[in-house]
């Protein structure tokens, strides 16, 4: 398979089902932020010791699932291919979770909000996590607008799945801080404690 077609050149694709819509189209820009987000987060993974085996085979479990989901996203829901097709399941929801609950149980309780940053790995996860969040709010934007407490039709899942992601790459940054012995820097206001007096 050939690495270019031309076929993207006037500024149209092709979704997963097959329609030709704009590069600018609500459910590519959905695409893309699911595929921004998996390659960030293999940025991530690079910065991981040689020694943490297990949180590497963590992350790629996600981004595999990220790769469901941007299929699922490319498939529209009234075309043939839909029913070929899977949304992330909710048990990934609940994988995510386990992972937070197990990562939070090694970390100091957070008292006070933190800045973005400290060690590079976590650096990288809190771009990671504003990728996602983005992610999120534009698949959000894809669902029919919800009453309270009704579901997003056949998003629901994905959502969920993003919304926990978004938090367990908070608390990955936090994890990644705390592994490689870096203090995680502390919100003050502006004008106080950030800028030396005269």
């Amino acid at each position: 398979m050939k690495a270019y077609t031309g076929r993207g050149d006037l500024g149209i694709t092709s979704l997963y089902s097959g329609e030709r819509v704009a590069k600018t189209h609500p459910r590519v820009e959905a695409c893309g932020d699911i595929d921004e987000l998996n390659s960030v987060l293999g940025a991530v993974i690079s910065t991981f010791p040689a020694e943490k085996s297990d949180l590497k085979a963590e992350a790629e479990h996600i981004q595999s699932v990220l790769f469901v989901a941007g299929a699922f996203l490319s498939t529209t829901p009234d075309s043939q291919e839909s029913g070929s097709v899977d949304s992330v399941a909710e048990a990934e929801t609940e994988f995510l979770e386990r992972a937070i609950d197990r990562m939070e149980g090694e970390l100091p309780r957070l008292k006070e909000f933190v800045l973005p940053g400290g060690h590079f790995s976590a650096a990288l996860a809190h771009i990671a996590r504003t990728v996602c969040r983005r992610a999120e709010r534009h698949v959000v934007a894809l669902a029919p607008q919800p009453c309270e407490g009704k579901a997003y039709g056949e998003l629901t899942s994905l959502i969920m799945f993003l919304n926990r992601l978004s938090s367990y790459l908070f608390v990955a940054a936090r994890s990644l801080n705390r592994l490689h012995g870096v203090q995680e820097a502390q919100w003050k206001r502006p004008g106080q404690d950030y800028l030396s007096p005269g």
